[in-house]
């Protein structure tokens, strides 16, 4: 007889990641198509060849420390930002999970703009939590409408979870938008993620420091191309930095990933290299493909999103997949519909295939 499971994992649907099918082209992931710094990969070969990295000790906690110093000297030049404010997960994933648990009992209520990154409603449910949808401007600009999501809100209500840039969207909140849900919901956590900010032309981490209830979410799996090693990282105000350590399961980043983050963060040449090939592919897509497809919406990130109606979503999805190119069906996506697909910025010759073959199959 089996031992019976939570009932709110009846709710879960599973995690649908971009499929890796040998090689086909992944465009599905939205990950790094430079890869990381080679500095990350030889100063790891170095370190562990002459002992420094001794990977029969669990990390040492002075690395750790290292690694929030060079995160809060990269965010902090003009907001301010201390390693007091800075903690760490196992990517925005691990982050995310200790974020939920802090806040989120047996009922509580969460506020998630749909569609976007399906964990939040998942973590949400886990808790034990009931996540509330609210649904952006489809068919416009997919922004966030502010006179459903701030009355919404109730004595229940503990997280609002808003990536900026959304994903698969692309598109940011604006800064009077973000300021005005913040202060209309005092008691609430508002969790912005900008796992994509690298690729955006501004960030919202300064209201950090302003308000006491707001955080920022921040990544190594895309920018800087380290998403194998699974680092992430919140901007949070300094009163939750206790409540984060006494959840957060010890040693959740291994002793590689600190030292890849770490030298990730110092090559700022070749995360200006990575930033500025995705701006300049992702131009050539946007032109590209509106040429051939109704709407084809300006993106943040480091991906596109297509309408491809009146063909559904899954149909060109698989078409893609024949001519040996992975883009992301988005169907997956709540309050989504099923005419998206969603294109991670690849390298020129990737972007060019990829152009050829959707002028084939709306041809």
């Amino acid at each position: 007889m089996r031992v019976p499971v939570r009932s709110s994992l009846m709710e879960i649907e599973d995690y649908e990641p971009g499929k890796l099918v040998k090689g086909a082209i992944k465009l599905s992931s939205n990950e790094n198509p430079l890869g990381p710094s080679p500095k990350v990969v030889k100063e790891i070969v170095k370190s562990i060849e002459e002992g420094e990295l001794n990977l029969n000790l669990y990390p040492w906690e002075r690395n750790e420390e290292e690694l929030r110093d060079e995160i809060s000297r990269y965010v902090g030049a003009s907001a301010r930002i201390g390693k007091e404010n800075i903690v760490i997960g196992a990517g925005v994933d691990g982050v995310l999970d200790t974020l939920v648990k802090i806040f989120i009992e047996t009922g509580d209520e969460a506020l998630i703009p749909i569609p976007t990154f399906s964990l939040y409603e998942s973590l949400v449910r886990i808790a034990g939590g009931i996540p509330g949808y609210i649904k952006r401007k489809k068919g416009e600009d997919f922004s966030i409408p502010l006179d459903e999501l701030i009355p919404a809100c109730n004595e229940k209500t503990k997280m609002i979870f808003i990536s900026s840039p959304n994903n698969p969207t692309g598109n940011c909140i604006p800064e009077a938008e973000m300021r005005a849900i913040i202060e209309s919901v005092p008691k609430v956590m508002v969790v912005i993620d900008e796992a994509y900010v690298e690729f955006a032309d501004s960030s919202l981490v300064n209201l950090v420091k302003e308000y006491e209830n707001v955080l920022v979410l921040r990544t190594f799996s895309k920018a800087f191309g380290l998403a194998g090693l699974r680092v992430g990282y919140a901007v949070i105000p300094e009163w939750l930095a206790s409540a984060y350590k006494k959840v957060s399961i010890p040693f959740s980043v291994n002793s590689i990933a600190i030292k890849a983050a770490i030298v990730a963060l110092r090559d700022k040449a070749h995360l200006r290299k990575c930033v500025k090939l995705v701006k300049h592919e992702r131009e050539f897509l946007l032109e590209n493909l509106q040429r051939r497809f109704l709407r084809v919406y300006p993106s943040q990130a480091n991906f596109v999103l297509v309408d491809v109606s009146p063909r559904k979503s899954y149909e060109v999805y698989e078409e893609l997949m024949k001519n040996g190119l992975i883009v992301r069906d988005c169907a997956s996506f709540r309050g989504a519909g099923d005419s998206f697909i969603r294109i991670t910025v690849g390298t020129s010759e990737q972007n060019e295939l990829v152009v050829e073959a959707l002028k084939q199959i709306s041809s």
